[in-house]
């Protein structure tokens, strides 16, 4: 039976790693001639475990990759010596299951075959939420966002609106749980640099479509250390003076060379690509820490990564196009 220790956690978690692709695995797969060829050598690593089989090359990659994922988050929830922290992030899996479900209700179609599996709230509890638009089972303030969504939508449909509050919920409640267990672990400075970078990114993209303050303030993050007025303030200013502006407390320095980055490149991708790499050195560093946190999310963030490297080589072989690979796998 599991134990809730770390002894535990990091025995399973070394052999769980093993079977991870690295950058050679992902290299020779994306090298592959064909697409039916790289499914095999994927399959050959080990990859999705049971889902091995001649069964196996009847599915789609996707689904492939899907299973794998749940998998893995099943594997992190039952380790975890500390879940009220993991849960923390696993949220984004129930952040996608809402805005399935009510974009699903709003088109009055099924849920498309996109759904999570392994998020923080019971699947069918939140199916139940939004077709009877009866939330009292969440969390308080996603109860409060969900209430509020359903209001807006009496006046007209807006998924970029419904989005943003659903997000917003997500990283208030983080900060929320944070705030009670007294957090001030390599947690607390995961989530405050991606509310930062995520709120410097919703600074570009209002500034390129002209929007005002009151556009752009539902749409930035708690849980950042950069106060929410700079970035009100710096709808207005001139972008040679932004990183200048936003330059605040220990996440700035990054923001404002990501931001300098941006202006001598004109790319909005390249805030994901930092954000994503100094989101990984932030757990990289806590998974020194045997007795800690660290090596757990460590695995977790791991397959996600993975995930996202398979998709980009499986899109690129339906595609015809040359694989180009996520940094962390170049």
């Amino acid at each position: 039976m599991p134990q809730a220790s770390y002894a535990y956690a990091m025995g399973r978690v070394s052999v769980m790693t093993i079977k991870m692709l690295d950058a050679v695995k992902l290299r020779r797969i994306a090298e592959a001639a064909t697409e039916r060829e790289a499914l095999v050598m994927l399959l050959e690593t080990g990859y999705g475990g049971n889902l091995s089989g001649s069964n196996t090359f009847n599915k789609e990659i996707d689904y492939i990759i899907r299973d794998q994922l749940t998998q893995s988050r099943a594997d992190v929830w039952e380790i975890t010596p500390d879940p009220e922290r993991t849960k923390l992030f696993l949220l984004e899996v129930d952040t996608h299951n809402i805005k399935a479900f009510l974009k699903a209700r709003l088109l009055g179609i099924e849920v498309p075959d996109i759904l999570r599996y392994g998020g923080v709230f019971n699947l069918d509890m939140l199916k139940e939420c939004v077709k009877t638009k009866n939330y009292e089972q969440l969390p308080d303030i996603y109860k409060k966002a969900m209430n509020e969504i359903e209001q807006d939508l009496l006046r007209e449909v807006d998924p970029l609106s419904f989005s943003a509050k659903i997000d917003s919920a997500m990283f208030r409640y983080i900060k929320a749980e944070l705030d009670r267990l007294h957090d001030h672990s390599f947690v607390r400075d995961y989530f405050s640099l991606m509310a930062d970078f995520q709120n410097a990114r919703s600074l570009i993209r209002a500034r390129f479509l002209h929007w005002d303050v009151d556009k752009i303030r539902p749409q930035l993050l708690e849980c950042g250390e950069i106060d929410h007025r700079y970035f009100l303030e710096a709808i207005d200013t001139p972008m040679e003076q932004l990183s200048g502006k936003l330059n605040r407390g220990s996440n700035g320095r990054l923001i404002a060379e990501t931001l300098d980055d941006y202006n001598s490149k004109s790319q909005l991708p390249v805030f994901k690509q930092k954000m994503e790499t100094a989101l990984m050195e932030i757990v990289k560093k806590a998974s020194y820490n045997p007795f800690g946190l660290g090596p757990i999310i460590g695995y977790l963030l791991g397959r996600n990564a993975e995930a996202k490297a398979l998709r980009v080589i499986f899109n690129a072989k339906r595609s015809g196009v040359e694989v180009n690979l996520p940094e962390l796998y170049q």
